[in-house]
């Protein structure tokens, strides 16, 4: 192939990858970890969520850029389709009667996956993927509604983007990556008309409709394979610096900034025998950093900076530590099967519930299982469920006297199955994966 048609080649791929990403601009999504899902892809998500190490397809360069080195020239296509069920209850105020409120407006999401990966070189290879994010609520019954606020409202923060990356051979069991994420953040307020006091901009925090902004993130990481049975990874994202949202100024700190964290972490994989592959992550998301995410509503009387202000209230989340193990059983030269576990710990503490109503990042833990069929030797089709189990934080001084104290509980539970398919071209990559 000549490099002329090397370049449409790659091209054309990228072309198919853009329109798919403008498809999923604007596309609610809601995932369990904070705004994140519990994995990188379906092969992973059906593994507890690992990524950091043993990637099975492309969508895995997006936990780790180095993984692209170790992977043949494919193309993966599939769809998560999570179902949640977010509420939440106010208890001992003295607004109103004690009630549970349930975030039933919107339940299910569908979440679109793509990757492509193509070496070009025996040290060289390119990868890019879509990827997205998002948390929130729809209440059909407003919990804010006791303290003047309409009578539906919720909260709706999504992000969409592609990455580009480029994975180098150090040598045969070597590989370092980087990669750039462009992305676009949308973000939109309903029903919080009780807030617009506590802020230095009122008439824009709430019911501005959806408004977004273009964001941008770096991404590193290196993976090897250390002996013949064992493997390890490390990746890192920087955190992705969006355009300020002008219409939520009054909201959003330093006068509507909303940028997305950092995350970081790595993992091992021992493959005692060539059909069995155990794997374990650590995962770290660093909230507390982001001034609208991790700075907690006591910001309001402890440093006299209302809503809206330079670095202002937020969510008060706390960084994150996610745990996950993988188990990898090639069942067959057609079959593959995965199980897997992954807890994380939880972002909210129980003094920030009243913001939580919003936004039920309660999510603790995952049970996963999933398969691989190969249909050829070109095509294959994966699957995978998983169920996360509810979880509640209940409030503890979360409801200001000024509001009529009293406490907000917040739960989250969650279902999510997904399939996607792969198709792979040319000879396998020359190279020993870990």
């Amino acid at each position: 192939m000549t490099v002329i048609h090397l370049i449409q080649d790659i091209f054309m791929k990228r072309q198919l990858l853009l329109i798919l990403c403008a498809g999923l601009m604007g596309l609610p999504a809601y995932a369990s970890y904070g705004p994140y899902e519990h994995g990188y892809g379906i092969k992973s998500m059906g593994a507890g969520g690992i990524g950091f190490v043993q990637p099975e397809d492309g969508y895995a360069v997006n936990a780790n850029p180095a993984a692209a080195a170790f992977l043949d020239h494919r193309l993966d296509l599939g769809l998560n389709w999570i179902v949640v069920q977010p509420g939440g209850s106010i208890e001992g105020n003295a607004a109103g009667d004690d009630q549970k409120y349930n975030s039933d407006g919107a339940r299910h999401f569908p979440i679109p996956q793509a990757a492509y990966v193509r070496p070009l070189s025996e040290r060289l290879s390119f990868a890019s993927t879509l990827f997205a994010a998002g948390i929130g609520s729809d209440y059909r019954q407003n919990p804010y509604a006791r303290f003047g606020a309409d009578d539906t409202g919720g909260l709706s923060v999504t992000q969409s983007g592609l990455s580009a990356m480029l994975a180098w051979r150090l040598r045969q069991t070597q590989a370092i990556g980087a990669g750039i994420n462009l992305s676009y953040r949308a973000f939109e307020l309903k029903g919080a008309q009780p807030f617009t006091a506590l802020s230095q901009a009122p008439e824009r925090v709430t019911n501005q409709g959806s408004r977004g902004g273009l964001g941008i993130s770096l991404s590193l990481g290196w993976q090897a394979q250390l002996s013949q049975t064992v493997s390890a990874g490390v990746g890192w994202r920087s955190t992705t610096y969006t355009e300020k949202i002008d219409r939520y100024a009054g909201v959003l700190p330093d006068q509507g900034r909303l940028n997305m964290p950092a995350l970081w972490g790595g993992g091992l994989a021992f493959t005692p025998t060539p059909r069995l592959t155990l794997a374990v992550d650590y995962q770290r998301v660093e909230y507390a950093s982001e001034p609208a995410l991790g700075h907690p509503l006591a910001r309001l009387t402890e440093h006299d900076q209302p809503l809206g202000a330079d670095a202002g209230p937020g969510f008060g989340w706390r960084d994150q530590n996610i745990y996950k193990l993988g188990l990898i059983w090639r069942a067959s030269e057609r079959l593959t099967l995965r199980a897997g576990y992954s807890q994380g710990s939880v972002i909210m503490p129980p003094s920030q519930t009243l913001f939580g109503l919003l936004a039920q990042a309660v999510g603790k833990r995952h049970y996963t299982a999933g398969a691989t069929y190969a249909l050829t030797p070109q095509w294959e089709m994966t699957g995978y469920a998983a169920v996360q189990p509810r979880n509640e934080v209940r409030g503890q001084q979360s409801i200001p006297a000024d509001f009529g104290g009293g406490e907000a509980h917040v739960f989250f539970t969650s279902y999510s199955a997904g399939l996607s398919i792969s198709r792979r071209f040319g000879a396998p990559a020359a190279s020993s994966a870990p």
